[in-house]
Parts: structure tokens; C-alpha cells; sequence
């Protein structure tokens, strides 16, 4: 009997110690388990806040579109490039705004912030002339020198929505701004080709020469990514 009593509590010893090296494996796997989970999910919430950031700058363009698409043409070339050039440039203000908020590189940030500061104050001066412009009562009015303007924002867009966008907010945004100021350089070499007001024409030619050098500039930071 004692034999026996003796066989039952080894056995209970034999369990219990079975039952804790199974509660401490699986403890063991499941906080990999749950420290992998975390891990991916700071990871997906890190690329979604990128990809989320990069889905705004994308609507903000969108959105420049359909004003552009919806504004009248007035058959007069310097009116109609001043009007659409202040829709041009705030989309590229909005933009930078996107970046200086939440880019990581201080050379890119700072270039946004100089896009800002300059095209803002082109925005005045836009609007400066469009209040006291007067359109001459006889318009050259010419749909395929007009369709310029729509073309140079048409080629701007579809090169945007071709992007394979990268979650790296200054990348993307480098990249965008790129496509972005390429359009206003085109716009621009319209207007001094086919303007008639000399104060549009050298406002042009400073914003082809201006946005030529940040393209380079962007390209060059691009190249040493």
C-alpha cells in the first residue's frame, strides 16, 4: 500500500511539472508571438501614415484639377495664364505645407518653406495685375495656343498618377514637385511666347528661371538617395 501511495504522488509530481513546462512554452510563444504582432503593426501604421500623407498632396493636386477644368477661359493668353498660375501655385503651397509638417529632411523642408515664401508673393502679384488688367476690346483668340495651358496641367497630372509612391514623405514630395514645377516651366515659356503684356512676360520669364534651378536642386538631392 505504501508502494502504491508512493507511485501515485510521483506521478502528480510528474504532471504538475508537464503542466508548468507547457504554460511557460506557451507564454514563451505567445510573447514572440504578441512582439512580432506589435512590431508589424507599427511597421503598417508607419507606411499607412506615409502612404496617407502622400493620398493628401495627390487629392490636393486632384482638387487643383478640377478648378482648373472648371475655369473659363477668357481667349485673352495673359489673363488666362495669370488666373490659372495662382491655382498652379497654391497647390504647390499646400503641398509644402504637407511637407514642412511632416518631412524628416531639413534640406527638403527648407525648400518647401522657400516654395512657400516665394510663390505666395507671386500669388499677390498675380492677382495684382488680374485686378487692374483691363482685356483689350479685340482678343487674338486662338483655342490651340490656349489649349497650352491645359495641355502643360494635363501632362503635370498624369506624370503624378503615374508615380509608384514610396511612403518617404521627402521622396515623394521631391519627386511630385519635380513633375510640379516642370508644368509651370512649360507654362511659363507659353507665356513669354505667346503674351502680349511685357509685366506678365517678365514674371514668366523669373518663374522658368526660378522653378529650372529647384528642379535641379530636387533632382540632385534625388540622385544622392
Amino acid at each position: 500500500m505504501k508502494n502504491k501511495n508512493l507511485i501515485v504522488a510521483a506521478l502528480f509530481v510528474n504532471a504538475c511539472f508537464l503542466l508548468s513546462c507547457g504554460d511557460s512554452n506557451d507564454t514563451a510563444a505567445k510573447s514572440g508571438m504578441d512582439s512580432s504582432m506589435d512590431h508589424k503593426m507599427q511597421n503598417d501604421s508607419m507606411n499607412a501614415g506615409g502612404m496617407h500623407m502622400d493620398n493628401i498632396m495627390m487629392q490636393l493636386m486632384n482638387n487643383t484639377m478640377t478648378k482648373v477644368n472648371s475655369m473659363k477661359m477668357s481667349g485673352d493668353f495673359d489673363l488666362d495664364f495669370a488666373n490659372m498660375m495662382i491655382m498652379h501655385h497654391q497647390a504647390a503651397i499646400d503641398m509644402s505645407g504637407e511637407e514642412i509638417a511632416k518631412g524628416t529632411d531639413e534640406q527638403i523642408k527648407t525648400m518647401a518653406q522657400n516654395i512657400v515664401t516665394a510663390q505666395e508673393k507671386e500669388i499677390q502679384q498675380l492677382q495684382q495685375f488680374i485686378n487692374n488688367y483691363k482685356v483689350p476690346a479685340e482678343k487674338n483668340i486662338n483655342g490651340a495656343m490656349h489649349n497650352k495651358l491645359n495641355e502643360a496641367m494635363k501632362t503635370m497630372m498624369d506624370k503624378m498618377n503615374n508615380m509608384q509612391m514610396t511612403g518617404n514623405s521627402d521622396k515623394d514630395f521631391v519627386r511630385m514637385m519635380i513633375a510640379h514645377h516642370e508644368s509651370a516651366v512649360k507654362m511659363a515659356e507659353d507665356e513669354i511666347s505667346y503674351g502680349k503684356q511685357s509685366e506678365m512676360k517678365k514674371m514668366a520669364q523669373k518663374m522658368s528661371t526660378d522653378q529650372s534651378k529647384e528642379i535641379a536642386n530636387f533632382k540632385a538631392w534625388l540622385s544622392n538617395q
